[in-house]
């Protein structure tokens, strides 16, 4: 494999192994402890935080790998474009539920109601950069509101 992308095995180990930990050591019964009386316990924050990192390294290798990528090549210029958007997307997505397995035990049905409004609008504007980043060809935002990127 080229040197310059041998990293990607790297983030792919630390990705598994982020997934793998975070449920298997969110279903063992040490963890089933309850902390405090909410209802929240150690299995959510494992979980929690054994899913978070999968996302976070998810959308850093992305991110990684659209810089690495020749965006005057034509063939790879829409690609480079779109790929941290969609990672974004996903992240959101995904992300929305991982923080429930925090957030969830603690809230009530009027806070559950505005965390699913404010997810739907993470989701929408996460969707509606990847269709911005469609149209223009570029990830940045600049080019939709009028100004291009200043290049020092």
């Amino acid at each position: 494999m080229n040197d310059r992308w041998s990293w990607v095995i790297r983030y792919v180990v630390v990705l598994v192994l982020a997934v793998i930990l975070g449920a298997a050591l969110g279903e063992m019964s040490l963890f089933k402890t309850r902390l405090g009386k909410t209802g929240l316990t150690a299995a959510h924050l494992v979980q929690f935080l054994g899913y978070g990192a999968a996302l976070l390294v998810f959308w850093l290798a992305v991110r990684r790998t659209a810089s690495l990528l020749d965006g005057r090549d034509a063939r790879w210029s829409l690609m480079k474009a779109i790929l941290v958007p969609v990672a974004t997307l996903v992240v959101v997505a995904c992300g929305q539920a991982v923080m429930l397995l925090v957030l969830g035990p603690l809230m009530n049905k009027a806070w559950q109601h505005t965390y699913n409004w404010f997810a739907i609008a993470a989701i929408i504007l996460s969707a509606a950069w990847l269709l911005a980043a469609l149209f223009t060809g570029s990830a940045s935002l600049a080019p939709l509101f009028g100004r291009a990127a200043k290049r020092y």
